[in-house]
């Protein structure tokens, strides 16, 4: 018997890839588990392990990417739907203390997928993932969650009456949130190495949906970070991606800001629109609102204009890098993707796109409205496919198409 659907990869766990799971029984009803993986800096490889069962071979698979032997703590599997199989495991590391432990879920198509990343997912949050296989702070955040679930429990048992539970349950939440969010800006803020930030904690959940599927778009969010339209939405209306769009933080825009990008500004930047055509344009290339996608939309305007002198893109690179304050700059390292966007620009889209009313094509669906601005999208695929191998493995990359 053999078991592989390929519909669910590529599934990304902390600073891991799964290409494909492959399980078979022989004759003396041993069971092979064939676990192709790729590494974020590394080349794709292929783990064999052998068990009486699949899980037992799943199990054992996985515990080749771990520091110390892993064992299966408790598992939980079942259909919830017809072809639709969700899992949730716990693991521990086999030592008489199993001071290391975690537990993980995920929803897929098939047993044995659901049980691989379910275990994957939990082996990382345990801290039991090589350096090379799993997200740096597990271990702190594991800790903090079974601090915090161990509050809600203390407070569910407590005699409260339910409006005051609720917000006790609500402050208990946010204080674990802040000191999170806290210590991920100390954390990040302090690293070396600035574009290896992602390595430092798990954010799968960015990138696929609860089956484990990668996200085509993200609209159905208020964190403006996550949320991102993709260009697999041709059918559906500009305004209707507009309007899913977070708001944005209520702050006064800058003056300098307004001095460059201000399509009224007498020192503007070719590619100045107002805020409304701007949020068009990131609709139709399909890009989020993080600072990588923001220089691809801002080079993307510019080059429209077909004819951009080197010295003028450089300027707005340093004034970008250097002038702006947060959140408005953009770093030198994610800046390749404002050079990409000036060279798309060039070669899609109609001439000075930006000097069109934009929010005229609310109207439209997407595919019309593409084709209106002149925008090919399979250009725009082959540019996005070099902004991930120029900016690799940040989020704004990785959920490129």
């Amino acid at each position: 018997m053999e078991t592989f659907d390929d519909s669910l990869y590529p599934v990304r766990v902390a600073t891991t890839e799964v290409l494909a799971v492959k399980v078979t029984s022989s004759n003396d009803q041993s069971h092979s588990c064939e676990l192709g993986i790729r590494p974020l800096e590394g080349v794709s490889t292929t783990i064999i392990a052998t068990g009486e069962s699949n899980v037992d071979a799943i199990v054992a698979a996985i515990g080749k990417l771990c520091v110390r032997p892993l064992v299966l703590s408790h598992v939980e599997q079942r259909e919830t739907e017809v072809n639709h199989f969700r899992c949730v495991v716990a693991v521990r590391e086999a030592s008489l203390d199993g001071s290391r432990s975690g537990a993980g879920r995920a929803t897929a198509s098939n047993l044995d997928n659901a049980l691989t990343i379910a275990t994957l997912r939990a082996a990382n949050h345990a801290g039991l993932l090589k350096t090379d296989y799993r997200a740096n702070n597990q271990k702190v955040l594991r800790d903090w969650s079974k601090d915090l679930v161990q509050e809600l429990a203390i407070l569910e048992t407590e005699e409260t009456p339910p409006p005051i539970k609720s917000l006790e349950a609500e402050g208990v939440v946010l204080e674990a949130f802040n000191r999170v969010a806290s210590a991920a800006v100390i954390t990040a803020a302090n690293h070396p190495q600035p574009d290896t930030i992602l390595r430092l904690f798990d954010t799968s959940a960015w990138l696929f949906d609860n089956e484990g599927r990668p996200r085509d778009s993200y609209t159905d969010t208020s964190l403006w970070l996550a949320w991102y339209p993709g260009i697999r939405n041709d059918e559906k209306t500009v305004d209707e991606v507009i309007l899913s769009m977070p708001a944005a933080p209520d702050v006064a825009i800058p003056w300098i800001v307004k001095l460059f990008e201000n399509p009224t500004s007498r020192l503007r930047f070719r590619g100045a629109v107002d805020l409304e055509d701007h949020d068009v344009l990131h609709v139709l290339l399909g890009r989020g609102l993080q600072d990588q996608d923001e220089a691809f939309v801002l080079g993307f305007a510019m080059g429209t204009a077909k004819k951009i002198k080197r010295i003028e893109a450089y300027l707005f690179k340093m004034i970008l890098a250097r002038l702006y304050p947060e959140p408005y700059r953009i770093p030198t390292f994610l800046q390749p993707a404002f050079d990409l966007g000036v060279q798309c620009g060039t070669k899609t889209g109609t001439v000075n796109l930006y000097k069109q009313s934009l929010k005229d094509l609310r109207g439209l669906t997407l595919g019309e409205a593409r084709r209106q601005a002149g925008i090919d999208m399979n250009i725009v695929r082959d540019f996005y496919q070099l902004e991930q191998q120029q900016i690799p493995f940040t989020i704004a990359s990785l959920r490129l198409p």
